[in-house]
């Protein structure tokens, strides 16, 4: 490799590692001021209209919003959620994992859909 290829390596790498800290420090601050707010799974339904019904409380870092598994009325799991829940869904999904576990405030009544 020559030295103007590992300068430039170097100044990848560099500019990479500042970015990921700026990255994973905004995120800090947005989680220690977030909170746990109520969400619907998609399991839970009213049946005659198809609604679901807020059966989870989920952590969201302040002003972001990140649904990683719901439910739609096809059965099918989608994500959800807005350009800043998108932007840290690593995060969040490491947060939630971690650190602030979602909690699950109605159980389906179906068998099957455990996860």
């Amino acid at each position: 490799m020559s030295p103007a290829h590992r300068k430039l390596l170097k100044a990848f790498l560099s500019a990479f590692l500042i970015c990921l800290i700026f990255y994973v420090g905004v995120y800090f601050v947005l989680s220690c001021l977030g909170g746990y707010y109520f969400n619907q799974s998609g399991k839970v339904r009213y049946h005659s209209i198809g609604l679901a019904v807020s059966d989870i409380s989920t952590w969201n870092p302040k002003g972001c919003w990140f649904q990683y598994r719901f439910k739609n009325t096809r059965g099918e799991y989608v994500s959800r959620g807005n350009e800043l829940g998108y932007l840290f869904a690593p995060l969040i999904m490491l947060d939630r994992r971690f650190f602030h576990p979602t909690e699950v405030l109605i159980e389906s009544i179906n068998p099957e859909e455990t996860d």
